[in-house]
């Protein structure tokens, strides 16, 4: 009886996450909450039906009830509450949520650099699709949930799955501050001069950025996107813990996903000479701009070797491109359109290959293929157990499938997450060894 209430109540809160408005739903949980002594929780599913039903039945019913419930809140504050799972907490944030109407909750520079019109209720996320992605791998997001390890990472995942399930005219992301736009704005300061390169990626134009009042001694073409995310909020950094989770002086780093070079430059300042970064880029285009930028910067680009090879599983697979830039797309067949060819290589093998003596931070941002990279570097983990920064946010599945992996090798790896946009691209999952 028990296990058919849990699959009962398991399946009104899949339902509430297809529908958050499902007010039959909302209902039946909302009793449940309340019979099991979840007086917090029926409170707010009973709430939000008074506000969105218009059956005089159902809203006379939740009256009722939401008066019982906050009744015995009020009466019984000794009675120990049951800590709320993460549906719970998931479903209470979509509620929370549901009924804000936010205006202009976009990168509006972004847009402009893809010359994307900008409208008050303009949407960019595809809701549905990610209903669908994420009751698919629910129950992987829901042992994501319980690896992380602090709290500010757990409330994290809620509010940027909130993001993906009700969109951007409902939920803020937590970098959506003011202080966010001023030191975005405060970027334009450092353009160091008028010239510019052209890129393939939708014709962006690329600053020349001077970063040495910032604490960074270098120069580099970017757009401060970019440049926000690498170099000011640190994208590859977790610093909510001491001590931060972080390329340090003398480390051994694999930067996966080079493309202009920034986060090779990145990387390179923060392991100091002693230090080296293997930065992975082969797209042409990308690295033409990444050769700029590193010459640039010749006291840095002494410590950063590029591997001009995508990672894979495993090594000398023929791999077809279509050179866009930063968006280019990959195939495994030849075709009018991908019709450049390049060779794989896994990590274990780069790190034979070259004799590296050991690897202590890897950074994943490689366009989905993030899953098989990891495979290919299963040797080198495991021998080394570097610091890790995975992009997760490519497909809805690696938020389930890239943190089982890591802890299924059984190296007593700790887990953190953190995001970096005001949209939903940027979720990296950090690990540490303990």
């Amino acid at each position: 009886m028990q296990d058919e209430l849990v699959s009962i109540e398991r399946t009104l809160k899949e339902s509430l996450i297809n529908d958050i408005h499902d007010v039959d739903s909302l209902l039946q949980l909302g009793e449940i909450y309340y019979t099991s002594g979840r007086q917090q929780l029926s409170k707010i599913c009973f709430s939000k039906i008074l506000d969105i039903s218009n059956d005089i039945y159902v809203k006379e019913k939740s009256r009722t009830l939401l008066f019982k419930s906050e009744h015995d809140i009020q009466t019984n504050q000794n009675k120990v509450q049951p800590v709320p799972d993460f549906l719970d907490l998931l479903i209470k944030e979509l509620l929370e949520h549901s009924m804000n109407d936010y205006y202009y909750n976009i990168d509006m520079e972004l847009f402009e650099l893809m010359a994307v019109p900008v409208s008050i209720d303009r949407i960019v996320v595809n809701t549905e699709n990610e209903k669908k992605e994420i009751l698919k791998h629910i129950q992987g997001i829901i042992e994501l949930f319980y690896h992380l390890e602090d709290q500010a990472s757990r409330n994290l995942l809620i509010t940027v799955l909130a993001f993906r399930l009700l969109g951007n005219k409902k939920v803020k992301l937590p970098l959506n501050t003011n202080e966010y736009w001023s030191q975005r704005q405060s970027l334009q300061n450092l353009i160091h001069a008028n010239e510019t390169i052209k890129t393939k990626y939708h014709g962006w134009n690329l600053s020349l950025f001077d970063l040495r009042t910032v604490g960074y001694d270098l120069q580099l073409f970017c757009i401060s996107i970019g440049l926000s995310a690498t170099f000011m909020d640190r994208q590859y950094e977790y610093d909510k813990i001491a001590p931060a989770i972080k390329a340090r002086k003398a480390d051994i780093v694999i930067d996966a996903g080079g493309c202009f070079g920034d986060t090779a430059l990145y990387f390179a300042h923060e392991v100091g000479e002693n230090g080296h970064v293997y930065t992975i880029e082969f797209i042409p285009s990308n690295l033409e701009i990444m050769t700029k930028n590193l010459g640039l910067n010749e006291n840095l680009k002494q410590r950063i070797t590029i591997v001009e090879r995508p990672l894979w599983n495993v090594s000398n697979e023929k791999l077809y491109y279509m050179d866009q830039g930063a968006a280019s797309s990959v195939s495994f067949t030849k075709t009018d359109d991908f019709n450049e060819e390049t060779l794989t290589i896994s990590i274990d093998d780069l790190v034979k290959e070259r004799n590296i003596p050991k690897i202590d931070f890897i950074k994943m941002d490689i366009e989905s293929a993030e899953m098989n990279a990891l495979k290919g570097a299963t040797q080198t983990i495991q021998t080394f157990r570097p610091k890790l920064a995975i992009a997760i946010y490519h497909q809805v599945n690696d938020f389930a499938n890239v943190v089982n992996f890591i802890a299924e090798l059984n190296l007593e790896y700790k887990f953190y997450l953190g995001h970096y946009t005001i949209y939903a691209q940027e979720t990296i999952l950090f690990a540490v060894p303990e």
